[in-house]
C-alpha cells in the first residue's frame, strides 16, 4: 500500500503551460493534435486515425517524464459521449 506522500501530483495548469512547447512536439511525435489543458493531470487531444490506445499512453508517459507529474491523455471521442465532465468539454488549448 502507497502513503500520500508517495503519490504522483498531477500536472497542474501553471505546470503544463510551462512546458506547453515541448507537449506540442511530443503529441505530434505520437500523432496527438489540438492539445488542450482540462484539468490537473488532465490533457485532452486528437488522435490521427492511424493511431491507438498505446500512442496515448507513450504520450502521457513522456509527458509525464518531462512534468515531473502524472498526465492522462483522453481523446476529443469522449466529446460525444454522454455525461461527459465539464472540464473535458471546456478545456482550453496550450
Amino acid at each position: 500500500m502507497t502513503s500520500p506522500a508517495n503519490e504522483p501530483t498531477s500536472a497542474t495548469e501553471q505546470v503544463v503551460r510551462r512546458h506547453a512547447a515541448q507537449l506540442g512536439e511530443l503529441a505530434t511525435h505520437h500523432g496527438i493534435h489540438d492539445l488542450r489543458f482540462a484539468s490537473a493531470g488532465r490533457l485532452l487531444g486528437r488522435v490521427d486515425p492511424d493511431r491507438d490506445m498505446l500512442d496515448m499512453a507513450a504520450f502521457a508517459a513522456d509527458a509525464e517524464d518531462l512534468l515531473g507529474a502524472s498526465v492522462s491523455l483522453l481523446s476529443d471521442a469522449v466529446l460525444g459521449k454522454a455525461n461527459v465532465s465539464l472540464d473535458l468539454v471546456h478545456a482550453t488549448a496550450l
